[in-house]
């Protein structure tokens, strides 16, 4: 049996969420600017690892008509080993808000990053536009009023948390992937922890990582460029 429910008279309707909420967290004004510190750990195999710590800039470009007539913006993604390096090109991205999901192009592979209107509890495939099995996304919380350690001040701002995948088992692998947004400022925090977990004999009772990748990304910067 299929239930309906109605506002009794006397009740206020609960409005419907604005279609755009949530867009702003996703910002893609041209000449924004993001500035990040990394660290990274590579695993080879058990009790192999390479360590990297260093410096990630994303600059929102021009945008372009795609080939399916959406508009995109051009994301260009620089690197450096640390504040007294130049900045280089590591790569070209691109990004679209599109109805109500926004979608980035992240080394030719399409992931559906947020979903509209944004609202805790909202579920989706993040994989949907490319040939990846489903991959469940969720916004846990989203208007969150934080402070955020920038620009050598501590902002406050609000956030949007988007779990992309909270797995483990303790004892073979660990699949534990998350990305904050802050509003008008864009991505502020990247935890991306997907390693396998040695389960041999010689392994038991010691987590040592046979293979994966730890990534840690997190905003210390943002403005425009020229400002």
């Amino acid at each position: 049996m299929l239930a309906f429910s109605a506002c009794q008279s006397g009740e206020d309707p609960i409005p419907a969420l604005d279609a755009d909420r949530g867009k702003s967290y996703f910002f893609m004004a041209e000449n924004k600017y993001r500035e990040y510190n990394v660290r990274e750990i590579r695993y080879s195999a058990v009790d192999i690892s390479d360590t990297l710590i260093y410096q990630l800039r994303e600059e929102v470009h021009e945008s372009f008509i795609n080939s399916q007539g959406e508009e995109s913006r051009i994301i260009h993604r620089l690197s450096r080993t640390n504040d007294t390096q130049p900045w280089v090109l590591d790569s070209v991205w691109t990004a679209r808000i599109e109805k109500d999901r926004a979608v980035s192009i992240e080394n030719n592979i399409s992931v559906v990053k947020m979903v509209f209107p944004s609202q805790a509890g909202r579920v989706w495939d993040g994989n949907i536009f490319n040939t990846k099995a489903v991959d469940q996304f969720k916004i846990l919380n989203f208007g969150v009023l934080t402070n955020i350690a920038v620009n050598n001040d501590l902002e406050t701002t609000y956030t949007l948390t988007v779990e992309q995948e909270n797995d483990e088992d303790g004892i073979t692998f660990r699949d534990i992937r998350r990305e904050i947004y802050a509003d008008s400022i864009g991505l502020i925090s990247k935890l991306y922890n997907v390693v396998k977990i040695c389960s041999r004999q010689e392994c038991l009772d010691k987590e040592r990582i046979e293979s994966g990748r730890f990534y840690r990304e997190t905003i210390y910067a943002h403005g425009f460029i020229n400002e």
